[in-house]
């Protein structure tokens, strides 16, 4: 007798399809959905209720980090938005019941931060190659240049192969197979990344080989500390890795660049996500009514 094919219905079974099919390269997605399969993993997905929800997020709320702090009303979306991911990836594969509800329906998110959109200016950037140069990993200048001319995040940076740098023809750009939104992605790069990018290759580096690798060559190499050093010698403040993207945004921003196009260069899905950086669109809007109406 042949052995029958049982769709995979717990959320341990779908989570293990899930990744298998949609690889994240967001560690912290992983971290955050394991969460959840720790807790309910042996149970049907269609059988998860609001009230395991509500207590799941009241447990996250109230239990400490080892350093005694709680998690913030983001933090707590971005669990929440790991298991909506997986709910999601379940309707699409039918392995949800027809008209079933989301648990997650009837609870409210936590109100997020707006925050202040930190970018650096043409000066700080400067301090900043000037420092990173002074730090022990060669390639960290090279990495923050790339950042900032293509808008790409860090797992998408870390990720690039040598094979995945197009330095001939007339558009030098670096390609990306699958973004944190799963799609592919070109970032066209300037001249002076060209130049880099020529004289860091190692001889003997194969083009499967990743571009961003410390002593381990198999394996990013984790640039937390020298990037957070050379923040401290350029007496930047409010800086992440995360600021060059929004530094690489807001500069066509400011070019007049529109929207669509910088929503383009950040591989953004939604609109909603671009429209932080239309506030320094003045000029490119200002040349517009010029144009039209002078």
């Amino acid at each position: 007798m042949k052995n029958q094919y049982h769709p995979p219905k717990t959320v341990a079974e779908i989570a293990s399809v899930f990744s298998s099919l949609t690889p994240v390269r967001d560690a912290m997605l992983r971290t955050r959905l394991a969460y959840w399969v720790d807790r309910f993993g042996d149970r049907p997905l269609a059988d998860l209720s609001p009230d395991d929800v509500d207590a799941t997020l009241a447990e996250l709320e109230t239990t400490p980090n080892r350093y005694g702090n709680f998690k913030s009303g983001p933090t707590i979306n971005r669990f929440r938005m790991a298991m909506q991911s997986l709910i999601r990836f379940a309707r699409q594969k039918r392995l949800l019941p027809r008209g079933w509800v989301s648990p997650f329906a009837d609870i409210p998110q936590h109100k997020e931060n707006p925050g202040k959109l930190r970018f650096l200016t043409p000066e700080e950037e400067q301090r900043l190659m000037d420092a990173a140069r002074l730090q022990a990993w060669v390639l960290l200048p090279l990495l923050i240049r790339l950042a900032i001319v293509t808008g790409l995040r860090r797992g998408a940076l870390l990720g690039l192969c040598w094979g995945d740098v197009i330095l001939d023809g007339d558009a030098p750009h670096v390609k990306v197979d699958r973004t944190k939104n799963g799609d592919a992605h070109v970032s066209p790069i300037t001249p002076d990344l060209v130049h880099e990018f020529r004289r860091m290759r190692r001889v003997k580096s194969l083009d499967f080989d990743l571009i961003f690798v410390g002593k381990h060559l198999n394996a990013p190499h984790d640039f937390r500390h020298g990037f957070n050093e050379a923040c401290k010698l350029a007496g930047l403040e409010g800086v992440t890795f995360h600021t060059l993207r929004h530094t690489s945004c807001s500069r066509l921003a400011q070019a007049g660049v529109d929207i669509l196009a910088i929503a383009e260069h950040a591989g953004h899905r939604s609109l909603s996500m671009t429209r932080r950086y239309s506030h320094l669109c003045i000029k490119g809007r200002a040349n517009t009514i010029n144009n039209v109406f002078s």
